[in-house]
């Protein structure tokens, strides 16, 4: 196997939990399982995450549900447990095989008599997502009596659960069943799977109060391996639960290669894709295939209007909601190697219109306000208190749900793009149009007592640097706002020349006749920001915070889980920034802004940005390789490329655990590689490259569609003109 595509780790660190149920993360789109080993439990943080299933428990923050746990398996001999959890192993690794989306363990223990030898590989489907499976392997040197137990463990971990009630275990031909459903909406959750173990054993099922189990007695033979073979499957509608209890009954051990071999098929397709192959360091290679591997795992493939939460599939942290990460970090990538999967991103969206028409309306607006954090159907999840004070444990009013207006710009902009992208009149008339129309009308109305006034204000907003709330005039919203607009007029010009006859009917019909003039007329008001030294003021009043350091405010903490930003945090009266917010707005759109411009803000804000979120280092990256600061981009490609092997990112909001998997920064890892070191972007309609390498890598090669197109782009170090061919 080819170690471009492996990421193993070697030892056990019981401090690691966290840190390795991201890493070792195992998804398909439908389900997500943490990294984590056969004989752990709740409180090591095993979750079988069930993407777009929420429950609420009491007056706790909606989540998504993790399932009863499928591959709880343990080994003992008498009174010795083989387990990393009541001896340290002689020898441990895990292996993630990013190519074919597996993930294995080998484990070494010491026991009186010799060694046992525990290894073990399992997946979770790509051709049959509500399905997984698993073996595992146990040898000795030495002949001896075991208890091998496994089964279906439903005491699951969560943070604000429970959330499953009214359990009931069945045994049928073999063939277990754990079901429950939640509390809040009822939703039956099941659990099936069978068990093959290929030596003869005696064997009895117990039904524990956790679940439900087999226990083997079984003799093994010195350097003999035995195996168990586990097929399991996840269902929450009546129609899933019938045609899984059938493949259950059906399936046979010699099944799961045949399972596996249809599994990494799906998988082969997906890389022909999107791989990026790069000459350059091993371990960047191994980091962008791993970004990219997450990207593809989570992806709600063949399903049409589901999307992506900004924890991917890792766990229920951020509530398992969809944020605008997946508009401004994923979508570009599925746009350029998967359009079904793009389609279905921005479907949702589409699905979500009526939730944020409401949301806009209980604030007293037209048009549509979209969800900070987002869960089905567009339903807001978003708290009012996001944050606990540490010192006091009392929860913080924070304004996320309120002013963070720049994510209906987010959503109409991606409309857009896709549309474009795809080339695909078709996505607007299905609704796309409209959402672009009612976040722009929604623009109008929340700026609205400046639009008789000679200069349009937007006051009372958070930009992307979260950090400071509620201020006047971000430059990135505004231009948000302006680039909505603009996108609105655009559309209604390009339906005009495509389909005249269906947008007459649609203006009509939604009352848009006397939107474009408004929106032509509020454009030009639209007030532009403060411009000091060729530096551009991030929000009204920005210059006349406090100059300072990262490192000086870092050193004003008292706690370190201690929140940077709200009314009183240590950052929140400085120039010190969470994450990119000027310098984003420059990444997303450079044509608009002089190569002054864009050295001068990179050189003033990044010194005063703290990467706080994990959003922030693909935009600094991008801007460093468009200014030709190579190592300074690639320094910033490898922190986002990185995040979830290294687990250097932050854990906790105050007291809220906010842990789990990055998609955005692996989608800001792709963003790097393309429109950094690709120099990709689109001009007047065409597809255009720039070689941008970072001295680091010699050559990038990779495959990328645009208007129903596909090319092969091969970019070679000290080569001017990229190498493009269509196919």
């Amino acid at each position: 196997m080819n170690s471009d595509w492996l990421f193993t780790q070697t030892g056990y660190d019981p401090e690691d939990l966290n840190g390795l149920g991201n890493r070792f993360m195992l998804a398909n789109g439908y389900m997500g399982y943490r990294g984590v080993l056969e004989e752990y439990g709740k409180k090591q943080l095993v979750a079988l995450n069930l993407g777009g299933v929420y429950d609420r428990n009491g007056d706790k923050w909606r989540e998504t549900v993790n399932a009863p746990d499928p591959m709880a398996i343990t080994l003992t001999r008498g009174d010795q447990a083989f387990s990393v959890l009541k001896q340290s192993p002689l020898t441990h690794t895990m292996t993630l095989d990013c190519q074919h989306a597996k993930v294995s363990r080998h484990t070494v223990f010491q026991a009186p008599e010799g060694t046992v030898t525990i290894t073990s590989e399992r997946f979770l489907s790509a051709a049959a997502t509500h399905y997984g499976a698993l073996q595992y392997h146990v040898e000795a040197d030495f002949a001896g009596d075991f208890t091998l137990r496994a089964g279906i463990d439903h005491d699951v971990w969560d943070i604000n659960g429970p959330h499953l009630f009214h359990y009931a275990q069945t045994v049928q031909d073999d063939t277990f069943c754990v079901f429950a459903r939640t509390g809040e909406k009822c939703v039956p959750i099941a659990v099936w799977q069978k068990q093959f173990l290929d030596a003869p054993a005696e064997s009895s099922i117990e039904r524990a109060t956790t679940g439900l189990f087999r226990n083997y007695q079984l003799h093994l033979t010195a350097n003999v391996p035995v195996t168990l073979t586990v097929f399991f499957g996840v269902s929450e509608t009546e129609r899933d639960d019938n045609a899984i209890a059938l493949a259950m009954r059906g399936v046979k051990a010699s099944d799961f290669a045949t399972w596996q071999a249809a599994h990494e098929a799906v998988w082969a397709k997906w890389w022909a894709q999107s791989d990026i192959a790069i000459d350059g360091p091993v371990d960047d290679q191994r980091a962008l295939r791993y970004s990219l591997y997450q990207l593809l795992a989570i992806a709600p493939h063949g399903v049409a209007d589901q999307s992506i939460p900004a924890r991917g599939l890792s766990g229920q942290t951020y509530k398992g909601a969809i944020f605008w990460d997946t508009e401004m970090f994923m979508l570009p990538f599925f746009l350029a190697t998967d359009a079904e999967t793009a389609r279905s991103l921005v479907g949702y969206r589409i699905r979500g219109l009526q939730a944020a028409k409401q949301k806009a309306a209980s604030y007293g607006f037209q048009g549509a306000f979209y969800a900070w954090e987002s869960q089905e159907n567009g339903f807001d999840a978003t708290s009012d208190f996001n944050v606990t004070d540490v010192f006091t444990k009392r929860p913080m009013r924070t304004y996320f749900r309120d002013k963070q207006v720049h994510i209906s710009g987010a959503i109409a902009l991606s409309i857009w793009q896709t549309a474009q992208w795809l080339n695909d009149p078709k996505l607007l008339l299905s609704g796309g149009a409209e959402v672009i129309l009612e976040c722009a009308r929604f623009y109008l109305d929340y700026v609205k007592q400046g639009l008789l006034d000679d200069t349009i204000v937007c006051d009372d907003v958070i930009g992307p640097d979260e950090y400071h709330e509620r201020v006047n005039n971000n430059a990135y919203t505004n231009k948000i706002i302006e680039e909505t607009w603009r996108a609105a007029l655009a559309v209604i010009a390009w339906l005009q020349k495509q389909a005249p006859t269906a947008l007459k009917t649609m203006l009509d019909q939604l009352h848009y006749a006397a939107l474009p003039q408004l929106i032509a007329a509020s454009l030009p008001k639209l007030k532009q920001p403060l411009v000091k030294d060729g530096v551009i003021a991030q929000f009204d009043g920005y210059f006349g915070l406090e100059d300072t350091t990262v490192e000086a405010v870092r050193s004003r903490l008292l706690d370190p889980r201690e929140y940077w930003g709200g009314a009183y945090g240590v950052a929140s009266q400085t120039q010190v920034i969470k994450q990119a917010d000027v310098m984003m707005m420059l990444a997303l759109f450079p044509q608009d802004y002089s190569p002054e411009t864009h050295q001068q803000n990179y050189a003033y804000y990044e010194p005063r940005t703290e990467h706080g979120s994990s959003l922030s280092w693909s935009m600094y990256a991008i801007e460093a390789a468009r200014l030709g600061l190579g190592d300074a981009a690639h320094d910033f490609f490898v922190k986002t490329a990185t995040v979830d092997l290294t687990g250097q990112s932050k854990h906790w909001a105050g007291s809220i655990y906010i842990g789990g998997t990055h998609p955005a920064a692996n989608g800001g890892a792709w963003l790097v590689a393309m429109r950094g070191f690709a120099g990709m972007q689109v001009r007047d309609g065409q597809l255009e490259f720039k070689n941008q390498l970072p001295p680091q890598w010699r050559a990038m090669r990779f495959h990328v569609g645009y208007h129903g197109r596909h090319y092969s782009v091969t970019i070679k170090a000290g080569q001017e003109q990229p190498e493009v061919e269509e196919n």
